[in-house]
């Protein structure tokens, strides 16, 4: 360990550590987060492969570090469509990629697990990712309108009710959301351009249960759906005769 720790530091060489099991990958990769306290990118052959290191990694995380240290162990899935196709990503992998980019931005990933496919894809910066989530607070200011639109641009989708991750819905000066990493909708109560109130919501009765401080909106897709985006990928359906 001793080896590997000094050959990872900036002036180190390379090191290559071979015939270690799924398991042992999972314990030298929780040790390693331990030892260098700083982010890591695991990077594994196939997806197949990435899910099922995630998964023991995240197992062992949760076994050889303390509560207090905090640190979160997530899978950066690889699209399951190639460009070309002319088809849309799965929904909940979009979603997925979307807030383990977030997480890695904003350094609350601790370990990622990746397939090759999703390493090889071409990111944008840390900044990017981070401007794409919203976080409203009692007496912030924002027209409605502009948050109708984030929403819509970060792939949101409007429905009533609300009951889903992703919905959203707007009635007057009120805002329902279900944002991931929340295990209840947000209901937000604008009094002109200012929040007035936010309070979590019972999916089944739709009654406010709990009152909140603040609301974090994450994004469901890396790549925001702006009407420039909207208006190049219209021209190039006319150009390319998509149907």
């Amino acid at each position: 360990m001793a080896e590997v720790l000094k050959a990872l530091r900036p002036e180190g060489a390379a090191a290559a550590i071979s015939g270690l099991t799924r398991t042992a990958k999972a314990i030298y990769s929780v040790l390693l987060w331990q030892a260098m306290e700083r982010p890591m990118l695991v990077i594994s052959d196939s997806s197949k492969q990435a899910e099922a290191l995630a998964e023991t990694i995240e197992t062992f995380f949760h076994l050889l570090v303390p509560e207090r240290a905090g640190g979160h162990v997530q899978l950066l899935p690889a699209f399951d469509v190639i460009p070309g196709q002319r088809l849309s990503p799965h929904k909940d992998i979009a979603e997925q990629r979307a807030v383990a980019l977030w997480r890695m931005a904003t350094g609350r990933a601790s370990i990622t697990v990746a397939p090759i496919a999703a390493a090889l894809w071409r990111n944008e910066s840390a900044d990017f990712y981070k401007q794409l989530t919203l976080t409203l607070r009692t007496g912030d200011e924002i027209a409605p309108e502009d948050l109708a639109a984030h929403l819509n641009s970060i792939g949101y989708e409007r429905r009533e009710p609300v009951d889903m991750i992703g919905d959203y819905s707007q009635r007057g000066g009120i805002f329902d959301i279900f944002p991931p990493e929340s295990t209840k909708p947000t209901r937000i109560e604008f009094y002109g351009d200012s929040v007035e109130s936010l309070r979590r919501f019972d999916v089944e009765s739709q009654r406010s249960v709990l009152k909140v401080p603040d609301c974090l909106i994450l994004p469901l897709t890396e790549m925001p759906r702006t009407p420039e985006l909207m208006r190049e990928l219209g021209d190039a359906a006319v150009e390319g005769g998509w149907e």
